[in-house]
C-alpha cells in the first residue's frame, strides 16, 4: 500500500491504540448520548468520529490530504466498487441468518435498532443520518486515521484483515459482527489498492442506502410497528442463500475491475462453484424447512364490499404447542387492512394492521398453543371496491 510522505510518524501499534481510544469514546461517550438524546445522539456520534480522526492527524502532525486520500475516480473503479457492495449485501444477509441461528437471543437487536432509527426518521432524514453521515464520518476514522497507521506493513492482506476486524468490533453487535466485518474487508481492500477514500465512501453509502431503501419499501419506516416485527432466521436462511447465489460472481467481477493487476481467471471458476453451492444449498434448506415447519401456505382473494369487509375462510389446527413465524403479504390493495388470528379457546395470537408501503407485509414470531385457529382479514371503509391478493404463510 502507498505510504505517507511522513509515515515514520505513524506505526502499526498506534493504530491499535487509536482503535482502543475509538472504542472507549464510543462506549463511554457515544452510547450514553444515543441513549439519552436518541437520533441527535446518533448524529453527534458520527460527527465525533470525524472530529477524532482529524484531531489525531493534527496531534501526530501528518498530512491530512494523505491520511484522507481524495483522487479523481474512474468509471471502472466506481463500477467495480459498487459491484463489490452489491455482491457483499446478499452475502451479509446469509451471515446474519447463520449468526442468528447460532445465537438466537441476538435477534432482539433487529427490533431495537429499527425502532430507534426508523421509528423516528422519515426517508430523507434516514438517508442523511443512516447512509450519508456514516459513509463520511466512519470512513474518516477507519479507512482514514486508523488505516494510515498500517500503511508501512508489507502485506496488504494483513492490513485488510485487521481493518475488517476493527470495523466489525466497532459496531458492537453479535448479530451484525460477521456482516460488518465483511463490509469492512471490502472497504479496506479498495482503499489499500486504490489509495482513494472516495471509493470506500461511495461503497459505504451504497450499502447503507440499500438497507434504508429496503426498510422503507417494506413499509416499516416510521410506522411504529417495527419493534414488534421479527424474523425467524432459520426459516429464511435458504431464501437468503438463493438470493445471494450471484454474490461470488459479482464480487469476482468487482475485484477484477478495481484491481485488474491482481486478477486471476481461475477466480471465476471458484465463483461459479460457490454460486452453484449457494443456489443448490438454498433450495435444499428451503425444501427441508418448509416440509418440516409449514402450518399454512396459501393465497386468497375476495371482493371488498360495504357489506362484506371481513374474510374468515382460512383456518388451521396446531396439534401441539409450538413457535412459528407468521408472514402476511397484501397486494393490489391501497386501503386499510388488519389481520387477526384467534383460537377456539379464546386466545388472540395476532391483531395487527398491515402497514402501507410498496410491499405491504407483516412478519411476527409467535407462540401457538395447541388449538384450532381462524384467520380474519378485516378491510377498512377506504378499501371498499378493492380485490386484494393476500398471501399467508405460517411455519
Amino acid at each position: 500500500m502507498e505510504k505517507l510522505s511522513d509515515q515514520g510518524r505513524l506505526r502499526p501499534w498506534m493504530g491499535f491504540v487509536l482503535f482502543g481510544v475509538l472504542m472507549a469514546f464510543f462506549i463511554f461517550v457515544c452510547a450514553p448520548l444515543q441513549q439519552h438524546l436518541g437520533i441527535p445522539g446518533l448524529v453527534l456520534t458520527e460527527l465525533g468520529f470525524l472530529i477524532l480522526a482529524v484531531v489525531y492527524c493534527l496531534i501526530r502532525k501528518v498530512k491530512i490530504r494523505e491520511v484522507f486520500p481524495v483522487k479523481k475516480v474512474k468509471a471502472r473503479d466506481i463500477f467495480g466498487s459498487i459491484l463489490l457492495v452489491l455482491g457483499a449485501f446478499p452475502l451479509s444477509l446469509i451471515l446474519v441468518a447463520i449468526t442468528a441461528v447460532i445465537f438466537p437471543s441476538a435477534t432482539s437487536e433487529v427490533g431495537d435498532l429499527n425502532s430507534f432509527i426508523y421509528g423516528n426518521l422519515n426517508f430523507p432524514m434516514a438517508v442523511l443520518i443512516v447512509a450519508l453521515m456514516p459513509a463520511i464520518c466512519e470512513e474518516a476514522i477507519h479507512r482514514g486515521a486508523i488505516l494510515s497507521n498500517f500503511r508501512g506493513m508489507k502485506h496488504d492482506w494483513v492490513i485488510v484483515l485487521i481493518m475488517g476486524l476493527f470495523f466489525g468490533i466497532n459496531h458492537m453487535s453479535v448479530l451484525r459482527f460477521l456482516t460488518t466485518m465483511t463490509l469492512g474487508l471490502f472497504l479496506s481492500y479498495v482503499v489499500v489498492k486504490k489509495n482513494n477514500i472516495i471509493l470506500s465512501m461511495i461503497m459505504h453509502f451504497t450499502n447503507n442506502m440499500i438497507s434504508v431503501s429496503i426498510t422503507y419499501l417494506l413499509g416499516q419506516g416510521n410506522t411504529g410497528s417495527v419493534s414488534a416485527s421479527s424474523i425467524d432466521y432459520s426459516s429464511v436462511l435458504g431464501t437468503y442463500m438463493i438470493l445471494g447465489f450471484a454474490s461470488p460472481i459479482l464480487i469476482t467481477v468487482g475485484l477484477m475491475l478495481v484491481y485488474p493487476e491482481g486478477h486471476k481467471k481461475i477466480r471465476f471458476l471458484f465463483a461459479g462453484i460457490l454460486a452453484t453451492v449457494l443456489l443448490a444449498g438454498g433450495v435444499a434448506v428451503n425444501t427441508v424447512s418448509t416440509a418440516r415447519n409449514m402450518l399454512l401456505n396459501t393465497t386468497i382473494g375476495y371482493q371488498i364490499t360495504a357489506e362484506s369487509k371481513e374474510n374468515t375462510d382460512l383456518d388451521f389446527t396446531v396439534e401441539e404447542d409450538r413457535d412459528a413465524t407468521v408472514v402476511v403479504v397484501i397486494m393490489n390493495a391501497e386501503g386499510d387492512y388488519k389481520v387477526r388470528i384467534d383460537g377456539d379457546k379464546g386466545s388472540n395470537i395476532i391483531n395487527a394492521p398491515v402497514p402501507n408501503g410498496l410491499v405491504r407485509m407483516i412478519t411476527y414470531n409467535v407462540s401457538f398453543p395447541a388449538d384450532h385457529y381462524v384467520i380474519t382479514v378485516e378491510a377498512g371503509d377506504n378499501a371498499v371496491g378493492e380485490k386484494p391478493q393476500i398471501e399467508i404463510a405460517i411455519r
